[in-house]
C-alpha cells in the first residue's frame, strides 16, 4: 500500500523550511541558467539554446547538468573583454565600441 502525501499543514517546521529552501535554490539555479543562456551566444552552448532551456525545468539537476555540461569552455582573456585574443576576436566593449577586425 502506497504512503499518502502529506498536506502543508501536516509537515514540521523543519520539513516546511527544507520545501521552501529547496525550491529557493532551485528558482534561483534556473534563474542563472536562462540569464546565462539568454546572454551567451549560440556557438558558445553544447546543442540547442531551446533545448536547454526546457531542460533547466528539470528541478534540480537542470540547471546544474547546464553549467556543467550545457556551455562550451571560452578562454579567459575573451570572457574579460582584454588581450590581443579579445582585440582580434571582434569582440564589443562595454559601451558598445568594436575591437578587432571588421568582416
Amino acid at each position: 500500500m502506497g504512503r499518502r502525501k502529506k498536506k502543508w499543514s501536516e509537515l514540521s517546521g523543519g520539513q516546511r523550511f527544507g520545501v521552501v529552501l529547496g525550491a529557493a535554490i532551485q528558482m534561483t539555479l534556473q534563474g542563472l541558467a536562462l540569464r546565462d543562456l539568454a546572454k551567451r551566444p549560440s556557438d558558445q552552448v553544447n546543442g540547442p539554446k531551446a533545448a536547454w532551456a526546457l531542460g533547466t525545468l528539470i528541478n534540480g539537476i537542470g540547471p546544474i547538468a547546464y553549467f556543467l555540461l550545457g556551455r562550451k569552455h571560452v578562454p579567459a582573456e575573451i570572457r574579460r573583454g582584454s588581450g590581443t585574443k579579445a582585440s582580434t576576436a571582434g569582440l564589443h566593449t562595454a559601451v558598445g565600441v568594436g575591437l578587432g577586425k571588421k568582416l
